[in-house]
């Protein structure tokens, strides 16, 4: 689950020791004061239950059935107005398997218990993509058969889910294809069985041009009162150009993932033309990192010499961002660092050591000249400063993350408003 101990002590690299998980841990909206979402998207892969365990330990999936996503996630509606909660299969999770694990009637009483305002289909991903009107389906049976599974699971569901759920519950039919028509056939199928509301699914892999020809393909089909949503949207530098093309909805994990999977795309920056990105600066923790236990298990480095650069870097990092340090100490120590960690490596490649050395030293270089953590106003930047730029552990990371989405949001409403 995406929470951060908002009392974590930095200095000391530590929570408290009387703190209780999930309890005395915040979600973005709360931290940030705000939600930077107008909603949030649980996969049922992700809680999971009987059929197939999740990330949520028992007692939590339990928790999260008996109170609803809602309560559970601190999101309730008169605390954060004009807000939905989605549910969906989590179809990435079982993308290589036959057929879906869950049912219909699974799915359905997952969003039942979790009070869901929307919840998806039971879809399977079809990857494979045609932008031209090449129709493949009779040459490759497992698109076909995928597709198939698709709508079958959709007219089930639409037809049982407000019997089981609720009129309060909006269901929305999950659409894939192997081509702009194929996606956009489907979708005028789930059009006649009764649903308002549809969601291209497969689009995580494709490129904005692909996924734009679907889009099209799809609006030109569809009656203008049906929404569409566009599962998995990562396309944030292209969001300018899907506005206005008749899209409802997105969701994404792109600001949150990025801030430590990406190489050097970790922190957001908002400027007047859209965003600016810094590589986060990386100082391992020495008693964790596998490149330096590897060396002092092998008696090649003492682990003080370890600890004590590491320290230093840290020390020089938050010398030079508090103004009372300088940039060269603090570029110098790092690099020594970097160079201890990179010892092992050099000895196989040095060439590829000096590389990869380069690479952190000049990303690191660029965000410490440019000091991005003082341009921004969200909360979690006025609070910990520098921190929020350091890669090091969930409770810096997931701040970062929780940053970028405050970024990618305000970015989605000045679009809107210059759009509108």
């Amino acid at each position: 689950m995406d929470l951060v101990d908002p009392s974590y002590d930095f200095i000391k690299d530590r929570s408290s020791p009387d703190r209780e998980r999930y309890w005395d841990e915040n979600y973005p909206h709360e931290l940030l004061g705000y939600a930077p979402y107008d909603g949030l998207l649980v996969s049922k892969a992700i809680v999971g239950g009987h059929i197939r365990s999740g990330k949520y330990t028992e007692s939590q999936a339990m928790r999260f059935k008996r109170i609803g996503a809602r309560s559970f996630l601190r999101f309730e509606e008169k605390d954060y107005p004009n807000t939905v909660i989605w549910g969906d299969c989590g179809a990435f999770t079982y993308v290589n398997e036959e057929v879906p694990p869950y049912s219909v009637d699974d799915i359905l009483e997952f969003y039942g218990d979790g009070q869901f305002s929307h919840g998806c289909s039971v879809d399977h991903i079809i990857f494979e993509f045609s932008d031209t009107e090449f129709d493949f389906k009779f040459e490759d049976k497992e698109v076909l058969r995928r597709q198939e599974i698709c709508l079958s699971n959709a007219s089930e569901f639409i037809s049982k889910a407000n019997k089981v759920i609720g009129n309060y519950f909006t269901p929305v039919g999950v659409v894939h294809g192997w081509s702009p028509k194929s996606i956009a056939d489907a979708a005028c199928e789930m059009v006649k069985m009764g649903y308002k509301y549809l969601a291209l699914g497969g689009m995580v892999p494709l490129k904005s041009p692909q996924i734009m020809s679907a889009l099209n393909a799809v609006r030109s089909e569809i009656p203008k009162d049906v929404e569409l949503h566009i599962l998995g949207f990562a396309k944030s530098d292209d969001l300018n150009q899907f506005i206005g093309k008749g899209i409802n909805s997105i969701d994404t994990t792109s600001p949150l993932l990025r801030a430590f999977k990406d190489n050097k795309n970790n922190y957001y920056l908002k400027t007047d033309e859209g965003y600016q990105y810094y590589c986060a600066i990386r100082v391992p923790q020495a008693l964790v990192n596998s490149n330096l236990k590897k060396l002092v298990n092998s008696g090649s480095l003492d682990l003080e010499k370890a600890i004590t650069l590491e320290r230093q870097t840290l020390k020089e990092i938050r010398s030079y961002a508090s103004n009372g340090g300088s940039y060269k100490n603090a570029m110098t120590v790092f690099r020594e660092y970097w160079e201890l960690i990179l010892t092992d490596k050099a000895k196989t490649n040095q060439r590829q050591a000096n590389k990869e050395l380069e690479n952190q030293s000049v990303g690191t270089a660029r965000t410490l000249k440019d000091r991005p953590w003082e341009k921004c106003k969200c909360a979690i930047c006025q609070k910990v400063g520098v921190e929020v730029v350091i890669f090091r552990g969930n409770n810096r990371n997931r701040r970062r993350g929780f940053h970028n989405l405050h970024i990618y949001y305000e970015h989605i409403k000045q679009v809107q408003r210059t759009s509108a």
